[in-house]
Parts: structure tokens; C-alpha cells; sequence
């Protein structure tokens, strides 16, 4: 009971806390007229604005005397205005009128005007002077939501009273919800362009850059998961990502997908709760957690969701159907938190990759479900602020790929370095091979012949080959080269190099580099690969298959051994 109390006062204090840190306050319901005298500045259009619920084309009419209208303050909630006055919460669609006076000075008579009219649920008509200059989504009977989209009309001079009162009017379809969220003004063409440009990139095309991002992830999932079915990961990160993509798009479509907005919803609905039930069970592979009554549970709350969408939500009930899924999926996210942080702590090798962002993408869903929570209980979300007028979970989604990448690129790493370590397991037994096949043939060997004694000249020639080999065997040295030197035949150099030396001229450079690389063994705690590299071998293959001719072992061994 006392941990009850504490949560109820934590999350008041909160919720003061942010409205508190609310720059500016709202403007009180007043429907004056807006005077723009300059456009220096963008001048706002929030404050009252005058409502009626209905609709009828005369509402657009400049001369259309709307006095017995009520008022609404914008931004903000207009739903509970009209649930207020239309048959309460079975009133859940229809069309709602809008309208501003705003007085426009003859000064500005060679200006191009703008008009930020924020995000405006479902779909609105804009109309200026009874002529309309824009409109974004559509109405009943082909209802299509654009509710994120922002909504930037232009005025032209041939239809704007200057020195006179202009109205604005706004005919918006509702479903569900209705608001305006956002700046509200009449700005500057260069102003317009400019915030247009931000607005639509922000809002709508950062979204598809998203939705391509997890497009290629998803082909990435699929085809890991079609080579190695039994990573069941991969399946389910599948599955995550197709309901996220479903959750981004409808904050960006600018199509009709669904049919109807009933559908729409529901679809919201089923791909909110199914990324919410894939996500957890997600987690659970990737960070080997075994957690079958869990994934029940889940998989029990993902099939009432579905039937209860497809079967009995209807227009009617479509509200509190919604705030009772959102409420019980909400409780979802602290889980998802909580296996991210059980994964840290248990040093998971993906939890550091991974763990940020998913923590990252949990809170970003948690708040688009407040908002979500805020939109179908009526709430003004432009109370808590402009971080609240924003859905979040497209950028954090960019987050979880990139943390998705990151993972991907750990277990390729992780795959080629088995692979490595295999080839040189392997590679090491087949030299321990060699080198006893060599012993059984130099044991049965017959000795070794005695070579002709050389002329001064040739010894001369052939003591300046060995001192240049003993300076230089950690470059690359030819045998053309090193006969080149002296004016020798290569044939012939290599002859009278094994009759001074009594070996091979390469075998003689090889004997150097491994000595050098065994004394580096020894005194360093450089890498093999590096050691091979930098006494002039040029591969770790070769290397590993020349070191054991002298010293009888593998160079790792003969590190270990040396050591001890």
C-alpha cells in the first residue's frame, strides 16, 4: 500500500515537473481578430478560434456570420468540446468546423504570405476567403487519416484582403480524435519554405529513410534465418520489424492502405501488441534467457488482442477498447527494460552492443503509448510541452537497427574468428605431420655428399650475397635480384650458394627469419601474425609451415614452452 502512495505521488510530481518546464503558458479562449502588421516575425495564430460542430459549405464564407459560434483554444484538444456537446463518448466521428478572423495591412500588399497550420486529426479542408488553399487527407466516404502530416498553405495576393479582415477556415474530418498539435501562424514566403522543408523532412521523409533501413535489415534477418533456421533470433527479429514498420508508416502514409479507419486502427492495434509480444521473445534469444511462461503469457495477450480487434471492436467501443490495450501493453516496456539490464549484468557478449539502443527503443514506445493513451482520453498534449506533441519510436527504431547491425557485425566477427582458429588448429597438425614424415626420411637417409671447393672469385661474389642477406632478410629478396648484385647467373648463383653454404638459398634466408622470429617469440608479446610480418615472411601460412622445420614445433608451442 505504502509502495502504491509512492508511485501515485512520483509520477504527480512528474507530471508537475513538466508542465512547470513548459515554456510560455496557453492562451486563453478569445476568438479576437489577429492583426498582421509585419511579417519580421511569424505572427500566431494559437489562442481562440471559433467552432462548430456539423458541417455545411456556407462555414467557409467570409461574410458567414459565425457570432453564435462557441470557441476552443488552439493548439490543443477540440475533442472533449465535442463530446461534450454531441452525445457524449458514443460520438466518436463526423466533421467539425473552424474559424479565425485575422486582419492583414495594406503594407504588406506585395508580400507572399504563408500558413503553418500545425498537424491537424484526421483531415482538414483549409479554405481562406472562401477559396480553398489546401487540404491534406480525406473525408467520409473514403476516410484517410494524415495526422502527423504537417500542414504549410500558401496564401496568394489575387484572393487576400489587404487592410480588411481575412477568415480562415478549416473544415476537419474526426475519428476518434481531433486536435491540432503544433506552431499555428502566418509567416513570410522565405519563413514558409524554410519551416515547410524542415516539417515534412522531420516528420514524413525521415520516417521512409527509416522504413528503408529496416527493409534492408529485414532481407538481412530473412535470409540469415532461411540459411540457418534453427536461429530462431532471427525469426523473431523478423517479426518485430514488420510490426515496427507498420507502427512508422502510420505516422507517414499518404495512402488510403486500410479501406477504412476502423480497419486502420485495428491494424495499429495488433501490430503495436505484436511487436510488443516478438520484442521480449526476441531478447530472450539473443541473450539466451529461458523464459517459457513468459513467452505463454505473451503469446496468450497477442491472440485475445487479435480477436478482440477483428471480432468485437467496433466504432462504438473503439475507445475504451483502446485505452485498455494500451494500458495492459504498457506494462510490457519495464519487462523488456528489465532483460536488458539482467543481460549486463550476467556480461552477455552482445548486451554492450546491443542493450543501449534496445533500452533506448523501450522508453521511445513507452512515450508514443502515453501519447496514444493522451489522444484517446481527450488529454491536451500540448500541455506537457513540444517533446510531447511528437511521436518518438521512428527515431529510436533507427537506433535499433543500428544496434541490430552492430550485433550482426559482433557475430560475424565471432564466426570469423572461429574459422581462424579452426584453419590454424588444422594447419598445425598437418605441419606436426610433416615434420614427422621428414624426421622418418632424414633417419633413412643416405649421408650427405661432399660439394667441390670453389674458386676465390666465386667465394667473393658469394661472402657479398650473405652479407646482404644478413642485413636485408626481413624485406623481400629474389634470387635474380641477389644475383643481379654480383653479375651471376641466377642457376649459378644458387649452385655455388649451396656449395659455400651447404644450403639452399632460400632455406638459408628462412633459417635467419625464423631465428629472429624465435627470439621475438620469447622477448615480445607480439602476436604471431605480426612476428611472421615482420621478420620478412609473406604470410602466416608460410610462416607456420617453414618455423617448425627448425625447431621441431609450432611457433605457439615453442612460445609456451620457452616461457615456462
Amino acid at each position: 500500500m505504502k509502495s502504491s502512495s509512492i508511485m501515485k505521488l512520483s509520477a504527480a510530481a512528474v507530471m508537475i515537473l513538466l508542465v512547470a518546464g513548459v515554456p510560455g503558458s496557453r492562451a486563453e479562449a478569445g476568438a479576437g481578430a489577429v492583426s498582421v502588421a509585419s511579417l519580421d516575425t511569424p505572427v500566431s495564430l494559437a489562442g481562440g478560434w471559433k467552432v462548430m460542430i456539423g458541417d455545411d459549405a456556407r462555414f467557409a464564407a467570409p461574410e458567414y456570420n459565425d457570432a453564435s459560434w462557441d470557441t476552443v483554444s488552439l493548439p490543443g484538444s477540440i475533442m472533449p468540446y465535442i463530446l461534450a456537446h454531441s452525445g457524449g463518448l458514443a460520438r466518436t466521428e463526423g466533421v467539425v468546423w473552424l474559424r479565425k478572423t485575422v486582419r492583414i495591412d495594406g503594407a504588406l500588399q506585395d508580400k507572399a504570405l504563408g500558413l503553418k497550420l500545425g498537424r491537424i486529426g484526421n483531415a482538414d479542408e483549409t479554405y481562406l476567403n472562401g477559396t480553398m488553399v489546401g487540404a491534406t487527407g480525406s473525408f467520409p466516404p473514403d476516410a484517410h487519416s494524415m495526422w502527423n502530416h504537417p500542414r504549410n498553405y500558401t496564401a496568394r495576393g489575387d484572393f487576400i484582403r489587404y487592410g480588411a479582415d481575412n477568415v480562415i477556415a478549416i473544415r476537419v474530418s474526426y475519428y476518434l480524435f481531433c486536435e491540432v498539435l503544433g506552431t499555428m501562424a502566418i509567416t513570410s514566403a522565405t519563413e514558409w519554405k524554410s519551416g515547410k522543408a524542415w516539417d515534412t523532412f522531420l516528420l514524413i521523409d525521415l520516417s521512409y529513410f527509416i522504413i528503408a533501413m529496416g527493409f534492408t535489415l529485414l532481407f538481412i534477418s530473412i535470409f540469415f534465418f532461411i540459411t540457418r533456421p534453427d536461429a530462431q533470433d532471427h525469426l523473431f527479429y523478423c517479426l518485430q520489424l514488420l510490426c515496427g514498420l507498420v507502427m512508422v508508416l502510420e505516422l507517414c502514409t499518404y495512402w488510403n492502405l486500410y479501406g477504412s479507419l476502423l480497419n486502420r486502427f485495428r491494424v495499429l492495434g495488433i501490430g503495436w501488441a505484436a511487436v510488443n509480444v516478438a520484442h521480449p521473445i526476441f531478447l530472450h534469444r539473443i541473450y539466451d534467457l529461458k523464459r517459457k511462461r513468459v513467452e505463454t503469457v505473451l503469446w496468450l495477450y497477442l491472440a485475445v488482442v487479435v480477436l478482440l480487434s477483428v471480432v468485437l471492436v467496433d466504432t462504438a467501443n473503439l475507445r475504451v477498447n483502446a485505452v485498455i490495450m494500451i494500458a495492459v501493453t504498457y506494462l510490457i516496456g519495464p519487462y523488456n527494460i528489465s532483460c536488458h539490464i539482467s543481460a549486463l549484468r550476467k556480461k552477455h557478449p552482445y548486451a554492450k552492443q546491443f542493450s543501449f539502443f534496445g533500452i533506448i527503443v523501450v522508453i521511445a514506445a513507452l512515450h508514443d503509448g502515453a501519447l496514444y493513451l493522451m489522444k484517446v482520453l481527450d488529454t491536451d498534449q500540448n500541455v506537457l510541452g513540444s517533446w510531447f506533441q511528437y511521436m518518438m519510436f521512428p527515431y529510436a527504431a533507427a537506433g535499433l537497427y543500428v544496434g541490430t547491425a552492430l550485433v550482426l557485425v559482433a557475430r560475424y566477427a565471432r564466426i570469423m574468428d572461429e574459422i581462424v582458429d579452426l584453419n590454424t588448429s588444422l594447419e598445425n597438425f598437418i605441419i606436426e605431420n610433416a615434420l614427422l614424415n621428414e624426421r622418418i626420411q632424414e633417419s633413412s637417409a643416405s649421408p650427405k655428399r661432399s660439394y667441390p671447393v670453389i674458386s676465390d672469385m666465386a667465394e667473393e661474389k658469394i661472402q657479398k650475397v650473405v652479407s646482404y642477406i644478413h642485413e636485408n632478410y626481413t624485406f623481400d629478396i629474389s634470387r635474380e635480384g641477389l644475383a643481379a648484385t654480383v653479375d651471376v647467373h641466377p642457376d649459378s648463383l644458387g649452385k655455388l650458394f649451396k656449395s659455400f653454404t651447404s644450403k639452399k638459398l632460400g632455406d638459408y634466408i628462412n633459417e635467419l627469419r625464423v631465428r629472429d622470429a624465435a627470439a621475438k617469440l620469447i622477448e615480445t608479446d607480439d602476436t604471431i601474425i605480426n612476428i611472421a610480418f615482420a621478420v620478412g615472411f609473406d604470410s602466416l601460412r608460410t610462416f607456420n609451415r617453414v618455423f617448425p622445420r627448425y625447431f621441431g614445433m609450432t611457433a605457439e608451442k615453442y612460445r609456451k614452452q620457452n616461457r615456462k
